[in-house]
Protein backbone atom coordinates (compact mmCIF):
# COMPACT_ATOMS: atom_id res chain seq x y z
CA UNK A 1 0.00 0.00 0.00
CA UNK A 2 1.20 3.55 -1.04
CA UNK A 3 1.95 5.62 1.97
CA UNK A 4 -0.80 8.50 3.20
CA UNK A 5 0.69 11.75 2.61
CA UNK A 6 0.05 14.21 5.96
CA UNK A 7 0.01 17.65 6.44
CA UNK A 8 -0.04 18.76 9.75
CA UNK A 9 -1.00 22.68 10.64
CA UNK A 10 -0.31 24.53 13.50
CA UNK A 11 -0.78 28.13 14.36
CA UNK A 12 -1.82 30.06 17.70
CA UNK A 13 -5.53 30.78 18.65
CA UNK A 14 -8.01 32.19 16.22
CA UNK A 15 -4.81 32.24 13.40
CA UNK A 16 -7.72 30.45 10.85
CA UNK A 17 -6.53 27.01 10.89
CA UNK A 18 -10.11 26.15 10.87
CA UNK A 19 -10.86 28.58 8.28
CA UNK A 20 -7.86 26.76 6.37
CA UNK A 21 -8.90 23.53 6.52
CA UNK A 22 -12.47 24.52 5.34
CA UNK A 23 -10.62 25.61 2.37
CA UNK A 24 -8.90 22.58 2.17
CA UNK A 25 -12.14 20.51 2.00
CA UNK A 26 -14.25 22.52 -0.37
CA UNK A 27 -11.89 23.23 -3.08
CA UNK A 28 -11.64 21.11 -6.34
CA UNK A 29 -8.35 19.19 -6.01
CA UNK A 30 -9.58 15.18 -6.49
CA UNK A 31 -8.30 14.48 -3.17
CA UNK A 32 -10.49 12.25 -0.24
CA UNK A 33 -8.98 13.81 2.83
CA UNK A 34 -9.49 12.36 6.10
CA UNK A 35 -9.26 14.96 8.61
CA UNK A 36 -7.87 14.98 12.06
CA UNK A 37 -8.97 17.96 14.70
CA UNK A 38 -7.37 18.98 17.97
CA UNK A 39 -9.25 21.15 20.22
CA UNK A 40 -8.46 23.01 23.24
CA UNK A 41 -11.35 23.06 25.84
CA UNK A 42 -13.79 20.96 28.03
CA UNK A 43 -16.36 20.98 25.14
CA UNK A 44 -15.60 20.95 21.62
CA UNK A 45 -16.61 23.28 19.16
CA UNK A 46 -14.11 23.33 15.91
CA UNK A 47 -15.94 19.81 14.36
CA UNK A 48 -19.64 22.29 14.02
CA UNK A 49 -17.24 25.06 12.73
CA UNK A 50 -15.94 22.56 9.92
CA UNK A 51 -18.20 22.38 7.03
CA UNK A 52 -20.29 19.78 6.66
CA UNK A 53 -18.19 17.00 3.72
CA UNK A 54 -18.43 13.46 2.92
CA UNK A 55 -14.55 13.39 4.27
CA UNK A 56 -14.60 11.47 7.68
CA UNK A 57 -13.23 13.35 10.50
CA UNK A 58 -12.75 11.92 14.19
CA UNK A 59 -12.51 14.77 16.46
CA UNK A 60 -9.82 14.63 20.01
CA UNK A 61 -11.11 17.01 22.45
CA UNK A 62 -9.61 18.20 25.50
CA UNK A 63 -5.72 19.55 25.80
CA UNK A 64 -2.75 19.18 23.18
CA UNK A 65 -2.36 16.38 21.00
CA UNK A 66 1.26 16.27 22.28
CA UNK A 67 0.87 14.87 25.45
CA UNK A 68 -2.90 14.25 27.00
CA UNK A 69 -4.16 13.11 23.82
CA UNK A 70 -1.07 11.40 21.39
CA UNK A 71 -2.34 8.15 21.93
CA UNK A 72 -5.62 8.90 20.65
CA UNK A 73 -3.98 10.61 17.45
CA UNK A 74 -1.96 7.26 16.58
CA UNK A 75 -5.31 5.82 16.59
CA UNK A 76 -7.33 7.84 14.92
CA UNK A 77 -4.80 8.10 12.04
CA UNK A 78 -4.91 4.13 11.90
CA UNK A 79 -8.48 4.30 12.27
CA UNK A 80 -8.97 6.58 9.22
CA UNK A 81 -6.54 4.52 6.95
CA UNK A 82 -8.28 1.59 7.81
CA UNK A 83 -11.14 2.64 5.82
CA UNK A 84 -9.59 2.99 2.55
CA UNK A 85 -11.45 5.94 1.81
CA UNK A 86 -8.75 8.98 2.17
CA UNK A 87 -5.80 9.72 0.29
CA UNK A 88 -4.76 12.53 2.13
CA UNK A 89 -4.46 12.88 5.81
CA UNK A 90 -4.76 16.83 7.48
CA UNK A 91 -3.89 17.33 11.51
CA UNK A 92 -5.35 20.32 12.75
CA UNK A 93 -3.81 20.79 15.96
CA UNK A 94 -4.75 22.64 19.18
CA UNK A 95 -3.23 26.48 18.80
CA UNK A 96 -2.00 25.81 22.41
CA UNK A 97 0.10 22.43 21.66
CA UNK A 98 3.55 21.64 20.67
CA UNK A 99 3.87 20.10 17.05
CA UNK A 100 7.04 18.23 17.41
CA UNK A 101 5.76 15.60 19.15
CA UNK A 102 2.72 15.66 16.46
CA UNK A 103 5.43 15.25 14.07
CA UNK A 104 7.17 12.20 15.62
CA UNK A 105 3.81 10.17 15.51
CA UNK A 106 4.42 10.11 11.90
CA UNK A 107 7.53 9.44 11.75
CA UNK A 108 8.69 6.87 14.30
CA UNK A 109 6.78 4.07 15.15
CA UNK A 110 3.67 1.97 13.65
CA UNK A 111 2.38 5.09 11.73
CA UNK A 112 5.67 5.23 10.07
CA UNK A 113 5.09 2.45 7.75
CA UNK A 114 2.02 3.94 6.76
CA UNK A 115 2.36 7.44 6.86
CA UNK A 116 4.80 9.81 4.92
CA UNK A 117 4.83 13.43 6.55
CA UNK A 118 4.78 16.00 3.73
CA UNK A 119 5.07 19.13 5.64
CA UNK A 120 3.94 21.39 8.97
CA UNK A 121 2.27 24.52 7.67
CA UNK A 122 2.05 27.55 10.42
CA UNK A 123 -0.51 29.86 9.81
CA UNK A 124 0.17 33.62 11.18
CA UNK A 125 -2.57 36.04 12.56
CA UNK A 126 -0.62 39.15 11.07
CA UNK A 127 -2.53 41.28 12.89
CA UNK A 128 -1.69 39.76 16.50
CA UNK A 129 1.71 38.27 15.36
CA UNK A 130 3.60 40.36 18.05
CA UNK A 131 1.26 40.05 20.37
CA UNK A 132 1.06 35.93 20.12
CA UNK A 133 5.03 35.37 19.84
CA UNK A 134 5.65 37.24 22.64
CA UNK A 135 2.64 35.90 25.24
CA UNK A 136 2.88 32.45 24.09
CA UNK A 137 6.17 30.28 24.06
CA UNK A 138 3.68 27.45 21.71
CA UNK A 139 3.28 29.98 19.41
CA UNK A 140 7.03 30.75 18.36
CA UNK A 141 7.88 26.82 18.76
CA UNK A 142 4.96 26.68 16.06
CA UNK A 143 6.90 29.03 13.57
CA UNK A 144 9.96 27.59 14.11
CA UNK A 145 9.28 23.90 13.30
CA UNK A 146 7.25 24.97 10.26
CA UNK A 147 8.36 24.12 6.56
CA UNK A 148 5.79 26.53 5.06
CA UNK A 149 4.07 29.73 6.79
CA UNK A 150 0.62 31.22 5.70
CA UNK A 151 0.69 34.81 6.11
CA UNK A 152 -2.50 35.72 7.12
CA UNK A 153 -5.11 38.43 7.15
CA UNK A 154 -2.45 40.09 5.85
CA UNK A 155 -5.43 42.86 5.15
CA UNK A 156 -5.78 43.84 8.37
CA UNK A 157 -2.33 45.28 8.56
CA UNK A 158 -1.00 48.09 6.43
CA UNK A 159 2.07 47.03 3.80
CA UNK A 160 5.12 48.79 6.07
CA UNK A 161 3.90 46.14 8.94
CA UNK A 162 3.68 43.46 6.69
CA UNK A 163 7.01 43.54 5.91
CA UNK A 164 8.78 44.45 9.35
CA UNK A 165 6.68 40.89 10.30
CA UNK A 166 8.08 38.89 7.21
CA UNK A 167 11.46 40.77 7.61
CA UNK A 168 11.32 39.07 11.54
CA UNK A 169 9.88 35.53 10.78
CA UNK A 170 13.24 35.68 8.12
CA UNK A 171 15.19 36.45 11.41
CA UNK A 172 13.87 32.86 13.50
CA UNK A 173 13.15 30.83 10.04
CA UNK A 174 15.88 31.77 7.43
CA UNK A 175 14.45 28.80 4.89
CA UNK A 176 10.71 29.71 5.54
CA UNK A 177 8.29 29.67 2.51
CA UNK A 178 5.71 32.55 3.62
CA UNK A 179 2.63 32.73 1.41
CA UNK A 180 0.30 35.65 1.98
CA UNK A 181 -3.42 35.31 2.26
CA UNK A 182 -6.54 36.61 3.10
CA UNK A 183 -8.75 34.02 5.00
CA UNK A 184 -6.06 30.87 4.79
CA UNK A 185 -6.70 30.82 1.02
CA UNK A 186 -3.81 30.24 -1.23
CA UNK A 187 -3.64 27.63 -4.38
CA UNK A 188 -3.36 23.81 -2.81
CA UNK A 189 -1.18 23.09 -4.92
CA UNK A 190 1.55 25.12 -3.19
CA UNK A 191 0.54 23.51 -0.31
CA UNK A 192 0.04 19.76 -0.65
CA UNK A 193 2.00 17.32 -2.15
CA UNK A 194 5.20 19.55 -2.09
CA UNK A 195 7.21 17.17 0.03
CA UNK A 196 8.85 20.08 2.37
CA UNK A 197 9.30 18.18 5.79
CA UNK A 198 12.67 18.13 7.40
CA UNK A 199 13.44 15.11 9.51
CA UNK A 200 15.97 16.42 11.09
CA UNK A 201 13.38 18.70 13.02
CA UNK A 202 12.77 16.00 15.61
CA UNK A 203 16.03 14.60 15.96
CA UNK A 204 17.04 17.54 18.50
CA UNK A 205 13.65 17.40 20.10
CA UNK A 206 13.77 15.07 23.15
CA UNK A 207 11.09 14.00 25.70
CA UNK A 208 13.50 14.01 28.78
CA UNK A 209 15.30 16.87 27.81
CA UNK A 210 12.24 19.59 27.32
CA UNK A 211 9.56 19.22 29.90
CA UNK A 212 6.44 20.24 28.15
CA UNK A 213 4.85 22.72 30.28
CA UNK A 214 1.59 24.76 29.52
CA UNK A 215 1.72 28.22 29.72
CA UNK A 216 -1.25 29.49 32.22
CA UNK A 217 -4.35 29.07 29.86
CA UNK A 218 -7.70 28.19 31.59
CA UNK A 219 -11.12 27.03 29.32
CA UNK A 220 -14.71 27.27 29.92
CA UNK A 221 -17.82 26.64 27.84
CA UNK A 222 -21.09 27.74 27.96
CA UNK A 223 -24.49 26.87 26.76
CA UNK A 224 -27.92 28.40 26.52
CA UNK A 225 -30.70 28.05 24.03
CA UNK A 226 -32.00 30.76 21.26
CA UNK A 227 -30.72 34.13 22.10
CA UNK A 228 -31.68 37.65 21.57
CA UNK A 229 -29.44 39.53 18.59
CA UNK A 230 -29.23 42.75 20.58
CA UNK A 231 -28.31 40.93 23.80
CA UNK A 232 -25.52 38.71 22.36
CA UNK A 233 -24.02 41.41 20.88
CA UNK A 234 -23.58 43.45 23.75
CA UNK A 235 -22.29 40.92 25.76
CA UNK A 236 -19.46 39.26 22.94
CA UNK A 237 -18.91 43.03 22.20
CA UNK A 238 -17.97 43.71 26.08
CA UNK A 239 -16.38 40.62 27.44
CA UNK A 240 -13.01 40.87 29.71
CA UNK A 241 -9.89 41.23 28.23
CA UNK A 242 -8.27 38.28 29.74
CA UNK A 243 -10.29 36.72 27.12
CA UNK A 244 -8.38 36.81 23.98
CA UNK A 245 -10.15 34.03 22.24
CA UNK A 246 -13.69 32.72 21.66
CA UNK A 247 -15.80 30.59 19.24
CA UNK A 248 -18.71 29.10 18.99
CA UNK A 249 -22.28 28.50 17.36
CA UNK A 250 -25.25 31.21 18.13
CA UNK A 251 -29.15 30.29 17.93
CA UNK A 252 -30.37 33.51 16.56
CA UNK A 253 -33.68 34.15 17.35
CA UNK A 254 -35.16 36.92 15.45
CA UNK A 255 -38.53 37.38 16.04
CA UNK A 256 -41.57 35.93 18.43
CA UNK A 257 -40.77 32.64 20.72
CA UNK A 258 -42.10 29.93 19.73
CA UNK A 259 -41.55 30.67 16.00
CA UNK A 260 -38.84 28.63 14.22
CA UNK A 261 -36.88 31.11 12.07
CA UNK A 262 -33.48 30.90 14.24
CA UNK A 263 -30.48 31.53 12.16
CA UNK A 264 -26.69 29.74 12.75
CA UNK A 265 -24.82 32.30 13.43
CA UNK A 266 -20.24 31.59 14.08
CA UNK A 267 -18.97 33.80 16.27
CA UNK A 268 -15.29 34.33 17.01
CA UNK A 269 -12.91 36.95 18.76
CA UNK A 270 -9.15 36.65 18.26
CA UNK A 271 -8.02 39.34 20.73
CA UNK A 272 -9.39 43.00 20.63
CA UNK A 273 -11.68 41.88 16.91
CA UNK A 274 -14.72 40.14 17.13
CA UNK A 275 -17.01 38.98 14.56
CA UNK A 276 -20.53 37.25 13.76
CA UNK A 277 -21.14 35.08 10.11
CA UNK A 278 -23.60 33.45 8.91
CA UNK A 279 -23.89 29.89 9.01
CA UNK A 280 -25.67 27.00 7.27
CA UNK A 281 -29.36 26.84 8.40
CA UNK A 282 -30.26 24.47 11.46
CA UNK A 283 -31.15 20.50 10.50
CA UNK A 284 -34.41 19.64 11.22
CA UNK A 285 -33.74 17.24 13.97
CA UNK A 286 -30.63 19.65 15.25
CA UNK A 287 -31.05 21.10 18.65
CA UNK A 288 -31.51 24.70 19.08
CA UNK A 289 -28.36 25.88 21.01
CA UNK A 290 -26.02 28.49 21.70
CA UNK A 291 -22.28 26.92 22.25
CA UNK A 292 -19.22 29.57 23.27
CA UNK A 293 -15.69 27.81 23.99
CA UNK A 294 -13.85 30.92 26.04
CA UNK A 295 -9.82 30.90 26.36
CA UNK A 296 -7.91 33.09 28.29
CA UNK A 297 -6.98 33.71 32.19
CA UNK A 298 -8.85 34.57 34.89
CA UNK A 299 -12.07 33.53 33.42
CA UNK A 300 -15.47 33.31 35.38
CA UNK A 301 -17.75 30.09 33.84
CA UNK A 302 -20.35 30.99 36.51
CA UNK A 303 -20.79 34.67 35.45
CA UNK A 304 -20.36 33.93 31.85
CA UNK A 305 -23.14 31.19 32.06
CA UNK A 306 -25.22 33.87 33.59
CA UNK A 307 -24.68 36.36 31.02
CA UNK A 308 -25.04 34.62 28.56
CA UNK A 309 -28.34 33.50 29.60
CA UNK A 310 -29.63 36.58 30.23
CA UNK A 311 -29.39 37.21 26.58
CA UNK A 312 -31.87 34.32 25.85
Amino acid sequence: MDKIPVTIVTGALGSGKTTFVNHVLTAEHGLRVGVIVNEFGDVGIDSELIVTSEEQMIELPNGCVCCTVRGDLVEAAKQLIATNRIDYLLVETSGLSEVIPVAMAFTVGELEEKCDLDSIICIIDAENYYDNTRRHLSALEQLQASDIILLNKIDLVTPAKLEEIKTDIKKKLPNATIIETVKATAPLKMLLGVGKFDIDKTKDWKTNEKEHIHEHVESCSVTTGPVDSDKVQEFLENLPDTIYRAKGILCMKESKPGEADELRIIFHKVGKRTGLEFSRPFEENEPRETKIVFIGTEIKPKELQERLEKCA
